[in-house]
Formats: structure tokens, C-alpha cells, sequence
């Protein structure tokens, strides 16, 4: 009977370690509003001649007092209901964005500030806070949205809506933010744990592009071996795809493109398996095939794989 119930001790604490182990990561962000309406943004022209305005995060921190301390608030919370955070101000004092970017060349797509903050980072979600306050005489009311994203996919998973909490007397933001979210905060992780569950049991999705060069002269249909290099590469998929699930949306005879491939949550080494270590799997079938092979990737969960003629 002892070991019995040592053997159920056991198992019990055993269960407790997975439960902590699955829950996912996340990482704290001013929201593209929040950063607009405050002014901390910027217009930057992409490769294709196009300007966007990006926030300025680094700016936003220095400039702006109340958001380091609702930032911290937000991840306290969320690490007190056992999930693994990601600390953003840290990200930004930890490497030189600025010459990240610069730096960045045909390896990356198109690259944004927030795309070198979440590959470097490595969270499962993004989490983007829009607030602001109303004060009507010694009273405050605030407004806010919390909304959850999928790093890899830049899909929403989780929201709270437009939410308002008060009017109250006046007291300090966090103090505020915290009694506030407390009203929604379960509900909102509940989401949060649909998805990351989903993910358990379908694979992480993201999205991959396969290109051929103009040196590939026959393109997706260059024969390998008495089969097409297309029949190769939906062959790869298929194998290595979690449950072979893979989308594919458009292909043509110098393209395909997957917008949504499901691959494992975590490597042997139980690390998170990002797109371009996957994508590796394949880049390294096809040279073993012959081809010559070049990686790009966007963040965690884009990557595209051009093939240029082989290496005979």
C-alpha cells in the first residue's frame, strides 16, 4: 500500500511538471494603435517602394512613463497563472536593433523591428495592449483592449474586446490595470489554452513558399529520378507535415506556396521548432538530391525556399 500511494505521489507531481511544461510562452507589446496614438512611430519605405508606419518600441519605453509599469503589470499576471514570459524591454536593451536591421539582407523578408524582436525572442504568442483613461473630477475610467496573437501566424487568438472598468477614485495606472483585468483575464486565458492546445494535438502552423531559380529551366517539373520535383517536395510534406496537414493555396510551374503547414511544437531536444529549422529538413533533402538550395525566413513562422539548378 505505501508504494502504492508513493507510486500515485509520483505520478501526480509528474502530471503537475508536463502541466507546467505545455503552457506556452508570451511577450508584452504596445499595440499599433496605442504607439500611433501616442506618436511613437515611424514611416520606413519597403523593398517594394511602399511606406508603412512601425512602431517605435525602444521610444515608447523612454518617453512614455506609464508603459514599462503596464507592461510589467500585464506579464505578472499572466506569469502568476503559470505562463513563461518573455520580457520585451529586456529584448530591446539586449541587441541593437537598429543595426539588426541594417544587417538584415537576402536571408530575411522584408524584416520589421517587430520581426527581429519576436525571432530573436522566441515567444509562442504576442500579446498587444491598446489603453487609455477618461477623467471625469477625481474619478478615472479605464479603457482597454488586450489582444493575443500567434507569433508564427500574426493570427488573433485571444481578445478581451473593448473593455472599461470604473469610473473609480484616482489611483496609480497599475494599481488600476490590475483590478481591472482581473475581470477578464480568465476568460482570456482560457482562449489562450484553446489554441496552445490545438496546437498540441494539430502541430504549429506556419507558412512556407518554394521558388525555383531561372537557372531551374523546367522549374517544379525538373525530373528527379523519374518523378517530378514537384512530386518530391508534396512527398517531403507529406512525411514530415504533424499528420501530413498542409494547405496548399497557389502553385504554378516556378512556384508553390503552403499557407498553412503544421510541424511539431518542439524539437528532440524539446526546443521550439521554429520555420526555418523545419524548412532546413527540406533544403537539405533536395542537395542530397543534387539541387542547390537557398533559405529565407520572416520571424518565426514564414520561410521560403528558392531552388536553383543543380550542382552537376
Amino acid at each position: 500500500m505505501k508504494k502504492l500511494i508513493l507510486f500515485m505521489l509520483g505520478a501526480v507531481a509528474t502530471v503537475g511538471v508536463m502541466a507546467q511544461a505545455v503552457q506556452p510562452s508570451l511577450m508584452v507589446f504596445p499595440s499599433k494603435t496605442w504607439c500611433h496614438q501616442n506618436g511613437f512611430e515611424k514611416i520606413v519605405t519597403k523593398s517594394n517602394g511602399k511606406e508603412i508606419s512601425v512602431p517605435q518600441y525602444e521610444k515608447a519605453f523612454v518617453n512614455n512613463k506609464e508603459l514599462g509599469p503596464m507592461v510589467r503589470t500585464i506579464g505578472k499576471l499572466m506569469q502568476d497563472r503559470g505562463f513563461q514570459l518573455k520580457d520585451l524591454e529586456q529584448e530591446l536593451s539586449s541587441q541593437d536593433l537598429e543595426t539588426a536591421l541594417d544587417n538584415a539582407g537576402d536571408e530575411d523578408m522584408n524584416v520589421s523591428e517587430y520581426d527581429k524582436l519576436v525571432e530573436s525572442a522566441g515567444p509562442d504568442i504576442a500579446m498587444h495592449i491598446n489603453y487609455y483613461t477618461e477623467q471625469q473630477g477625481p474619478r478615472v475610467t479605464l479603457f482597454y483592449d488586450l489582444t493575443a496573437f500567434d507569433a508564427y501566424t500574426n493570427k488573433q487568438v485571444a481578445s478581451t474586446g473593448l473593455v472599461s472598468y470604473g469610473p473609480v477614485m484616482s489611483t496609480p495606472l497599475t494599481t488600476l490595470v490590475q483590478s481591472a483585468l482581473l475581470s477578464s483575464i480568465d476568460a482570456f486565458n482560457a482562449q489562450l489554452m484553446q489554441h496552445f492546445t490545438d496546437m498540441q494535438s494539430k502541430g504549429r502552423e506556419i507558412s512556407v513558399r518554394i521558388n525555383t531559380a531561372s537557372d531551374l529551366s523546367d522549374g517544379l517539373e525538373t525530373d528527379v529520378n523519374g518523378t517530378s520535383l514537384t512530386e518530391v517536395i508534396e512527398d517531403w510534406m507529406t512525411k514530415n507535415c504533424v499528420s501530413s496537414r498542409f494547405h496548399q493555396k497557389s502553385a504554378s510551374e516556378t512556384s508553390m506556396y503552403y499557407d498553412s503547414a503544421r510541424i511539431p511544437l518542439y524539437n528532440a531536444n524539446n526546443k521550439p521548432v521554429q520555420a526555418k529549422q523545419w524548412l532546413r529538413g527540406l533544403e537539405k533533402h533536395l542537395k542530397g538530391l543534387g539541387f542547390k538550395c537557398k533559405l529565407k525566413t520572416r520571424g518565426l513562422g514564414q520561410a521560403q525556399l528558392i531552388i536553383m539548378g543543380t550542382s552537376e
